[in-house]
């Protein structure tokens, strides 16, 4: 009965917001081809690993390529190969692969394509698309996944946001382009408004992500999340 179940799911036809489950691959469905049976997931947990544990390296992976974050991946393994270094210098990574074979984190237009299909076509954070956000987040909440929502420190923590993520894509200067949407503009339920959602560069550090640890369960000050993906 298993086996017929997961072999009719294998020809399933999927839509962006619902769980892809099979064979042990399992994550919510962000992009899909035409034919509904190949696509893309992300994954259901969050990471708040660092992007690099040593800002010195940056600018040497060439990791480069803005759309496909595998690409990435194997050009952070060839310098670590060749360099005689190990995947804990570079933790975010080193937690993708941890969940196993064939996740990665998404590379800038990866990013952008991700956003802008869970957001309903485009990048404009309305109405609609906080409905359509919160139907997500229900999906992943219900599949023992992490919120896709944050608590906003500068409100107290009466409202939530949406969190940006990290690409796997470097830019120059040491930089990593993220998603970004504009601290104080994508409050949830909160009169300010729509966020301006857009690819930017950020400089690699440590206080890109949710502190370990942190006493009141918030993200830091630019709510950048990170979350890897598997093609299907």
């Amino acid at each position: 009965m298993v086996a017929m179940t997961t072999m009719l799911s294998a020809y399933a036809q999927y839509k962006v917001g619902d769980i892809y489950n099979v064979g042990g691959l399992k994550g919510l469905v962000v992009d899909v081809d035409a034919s509904g049976k190949h696509g893309l997931i992300l994954s259901l947990e969050e990471s708040d690993k660092d992007w690099i544990e040593d800002e010195a390296l940056a600018m040497e992976t060439n990791a480069f390529h803005e759309d496909d974050g595998m690409k990435n991946m194997q050009a952070i393994e060839k310098y670590i190969n060749e360099n005689g270094k190990s995947w804990d210098s570079f933790p975010l990574f080193a937690w993708a692969r941890s969940l196993g074979e064939g996740w990665y984190i998404p590379a800038r237009e990866e990013l952008l394509t991700i956003w802008s299909n869970l957001n309903g076509g485009n990048l404009d954070f309305n109405k609609k698309a906080n409905k359509l956000w919160k139907a997500h987040n229900k999906v992943v909440e219900k599949n023992d996944g992490d919120e896709l929502f944050c608590s906003n420190a500068s409100t107290g923590g009466v409202f939530k946001m949406l969190c940006g993520m990290i690409s796997s894509t470097e830019a120059e200067g040491g930089k990593v382009y993220v998603i970004n949407t504009e601290k104080g503009k994508n409050l949830v339920n909160h009169p300010m408004g729509a966020p301006n959602v857009k690819i930017v560069e950020y400089q690699i550090g440590k206080k890109a992500h949710r502190s370990e640890g942190d006493p009141l369960g918030m993200k830091r000050v630019l709510h950048f999340d990170a979350r890897a993906v598997h093609k299907f």
